[in-house]
């Protein structure tokens, strides 16, 4: 069956807002004198933000929550842009689907915020942000909702992400799953993941959807 809707991950995947997070993280855990752990909260990136606070701030997270998202949105907009490739890219895969949307864990103001900012909004006919669900990624809830939104069936669709999980929600929701590199988890880690299709580059993601 030709697949022909196409979903994807917002952070890592479509945005560059690594260093964006990453800065976010530190300043937060720097004002609550909370140890940086070698890089151990950036593996958090593709669920929640409040479950990662939980896990490394306990009973402080809300506390740990708001300063990252005090002194994230001060910055946000100066800081986040698109992969190399990406609106070229997008604008093409546009024209073979009938569908895009973004399925994100990201809280659905500063979603849609990002994807203003970018111009990717123009392209994308549904979000599926925190909000719209009660079990987030690695759940398939997410993805789920993402096919409902288009009335869609999994053999429809294709998940694209760059965290095991992105994929491992894509897998239980029976959609094929592509893994990106060039995202925070690496080759390594989205191998474990077993994704359908792995690419390296935006030329390649495109190559991929044509084929398949």
């Amino acid at each position: 069956m030709p697949k022909d809707y196409v979903l994807f991950d917002l952070d890592g995947t479509l945005l560059d807002t690594l260093p964006l997070i990453e800065t976010s993280f530190r300043q937060a855990f720097e004002q609550l004198n909370i140890p940086w752990d070698n890089g151990a909260v950036m593996k958090t990136i593709g669920i929640p933000l409040r479950d990662a606070c939980k896990q490394f701030a306990g009973e402080r997270w809300q506390e740990l929550f708001d300063c990252y998202i005090s002194y994230q949105l001060t910055i946000h907009d100066a800081h986040v842009k698109v992969f190399p490739g990406t609106r070229e890219a997008i604008a093409e895969i546009n024209t073979m689907v009938r569908g895009m949307g973004v399925v994100t864990s990201k809280r659905r103001p500063v979603a849609q915020r990002g994807l203003s900012i970018t111009g990717l909004d123009s392209y994308m006919r549904h979000l599926v942000a925190l909000e719209d669900v009660k079990r987030p990624k690695p759940h398939p809830e997410p993805v789920l909702c993402g096919l409902a939104r288009f009335s869609a069936s999994p053999e429809q669709a294709i998940f694209i992400g760059d965290s095991c999980y992105d994929i491992m929600s894509g897998r239980q929701a029976g959609v094929v799953t592509v893994a990106v590199s060039w995202g925070m988890a690496g080759p390594g880690g989205l191998r474990d993941s077993k994704p359908d299709f792995m690419v390296d580059n935006w030329p390649d993601l495109v190559s991929l959807i044509k084929s398949i």
